[in-house]
């Protein structure tokens, strides 16, 4: 996974990766030891974040971006391929 590559770039930006889903915290879990994933993956059911985030969207993921004042730098929903356009990601903290 190219999130996964990066995140010490990101963190050396002073970006912190935090990942959203809608499956239960087992799944994601799972998810995150298969993949290897550094980043947390919160469980977000009753849809709090996403709501809070403008990415509410039923049955789907999403990736934010946080610096180090707790600012969004970054966020996109990715329901399916939970493809991250790093690149995107690196301008954005870059830009702060």
């Amino acid at each position: 996974m190219e999130l996964q590559a990066r995140v010490a770039e990101i963190k050396d930006l002073g970006g912190q990766v935090v990942a959203v889903s809608v499956d239960p915290l087992a799944q994601s879990q799972s998810l995150a030891s298969q993949l290897k994933l550094t980043f947390p993956i919160i469980e977000d059911r009753d849809h709090a974040w996403g709501s809070a985030f403008g990415v509410f969207h039923l049955d789907s993921h999403s990736i934010f971006v946080v610096d180090p004042s707790g600012r969004i730098r970054w966020k996109e929903l990715a329901p399916d391929t939970m493809h991250v356009p790093v690149d995107d990601v690196i301008s954005a903290l870059k830009q702060a």
